[in-house]
């Protein structure tokens, strides 16, 4: 498993580990970390960072649907996994960098579908000033996040889901009003059970101010900013063939895209050193 970079939230982003598992619909007994029956899910949240000072998130839930292993014809069950209510601000973690949201002991079984649930507290702030970002009616039950996997006892796995804050924030006409309808997916961590694949590279100079496109049939699968140092990660990609399109905000410099970029199940591909042409030139 790759090494994972995980910033704290100043604090206040305390998980409790050994926290017990709470089911909404039938109760799961989970008889704690010595019980070698249980397999282990850690789920990570990280960002694809959009053109914003901040993106507040406020976080209340997260549930999950399991089936169990010994009964894959029933209808199975929703699991409310352990988190500690709080808000993020989602551009704390991009490039690589996630937090952790929630580790709980499971049974072995089909996990299917993540579902975030969200409070009211959310806000979004652009030069300096801070909008309230209004949620969607009747999303009480949560955002859905396609997912899917088998847990088998003994077993350790990393989910990571991925919040695209650039895709994710609307603002409505001339209101000056925010609007937050999340776009979110999730993936495995682990290159040997990994279904997706990731792109990795620099792009100079960093004055650019560039965003970063993957591109699959001319639909956008993922975006990102570069940090400070220009360097950037594109995760979650469906395995395929993609286009790296990649926008200079800096009207100096011209964008530019590379074609033809094979990304592969459990694999990282590095498209190295990306340096952007002077406009003009």
């Amino acid at each position: 498993m790759k090494t994972r970079f995980t910033k704290g939230l100043q604090g206040v982003f305390l998980i409790g580990l050994a926290a017990l598992v709470a089911v909404s619909c039938n109760d799961v007994n989970f008889s704690g970390p010595q019980n070698t029956g249980k397999a282990q899910m850690n789920v990570h949240l990280t960002d694809a960072p959009g053109d914003y000072d901040e993106v507040n998130i406020d976080v209340q839930g997260l549930r999950i649907h399991y089936t169990p292993a010994s009964d894959t014809a029933a209808d199975g069950q929703w699991i409310d996994l352990p988190v500690e209510p709080t808000r993020v601000n989602l551009l704390d973690f991009t490039n690589g960098i996630d937090t952790l949201l929630s580790s709980a002991e499971l049974d072995p079984g089909h996990y299917r579908e993540l579902r975030l649930i969200l409070g009211s507290d959310n806000d979004v702030v652009v030069d300096s000033m801070s909008h309230n970002l209004k949620v969607p009616s009747g999303q009480q039950s949560g955002y859905k996040i396609k997912f899917s996997t088998d847990l088998e006892a003994g077993e350790e796995l990393d989910v990571v889901v991925d919040f695209d804050a650039a895709r994710s924030v609307h603002k409505a006409g001339n209101s000056g009003k925010y609007i937050l309808k999340p776009v979110l997916k999730a993936f495995i961590d682990d290159a040997e059970e990994a279904e997706t694949g990731s792109v990795i590279g620099t792009v100079e100079p960093t004055d650019a101010d560039a965003t970063v496109y993957a591109i699959m049939d001319q639909d956008t699968s993922g975006s990102t900013q570069p940090n400070e140092e220009g360097d950037f990660t594109l995760s979650g990609l469906d395995a395929g063939m993609y286009d790296i399109s990649i926008n200079a905000a800096n009207e100096q410099y011209n964008d530019t895209t590379l074609t033809g970029i094979d990304v592969m199940e459990g694999e990282e591909t590095d498209v190295g050193v990306v340096t952007l042409s002077e406009a003009g030139s």
